[in-house]
């Protein structure tokens, strides 16, 4: 498994903005539910995935963020990696899940 991190940055309005970078499976992808569960225990509104830095995922982040969704007002941000997309689509859950174009797209929904 490759390097990863996970960044989350608090911005005004209550808008919490999660930056997971590299790749994501297995424990790698617990980290991110680690940093969701401490978002869903604060004063955030709003949670964006910022999904255009995460290299390789598999189906351990996509149940994280399944898991999620009840606790937060979720939205990916783009444009998804290919790989994230395709893992969506394929699995059907595409639809339960807010996505927006970039960043900016995602701080106006």
């Amino acid at each position: 498994m490759g390097r990863s991190s996970v960044n989350c940055t608090t911005e005004g309005g209550g808008v919490c903005v999660i930056t997971p970078a590299g790749e994501f499976e297995g424990e790698a992808a617990q980290a991110v539910r680690e940093v969701l569960e401490a978002v869903a225990h604060s004063t955030a509104r709003k949670t964006i995935i910022d999904c255009t830095r995460i290299a390789f995922t598999d189906s351990a982040l996509l149940h994280v963020l399944l898991d999620a969704r009840p606790a937060h007002r979720m939205i990916l941000a783009g444009p998804l990696p290919r790989q994230l997309d395709v893992l969506l689509t394929r699995t059907g859950t595409t639809h339960l899940f807010v996505i927006a174009d970039d960043l900016t797209a995602a701080h106006c929904l």
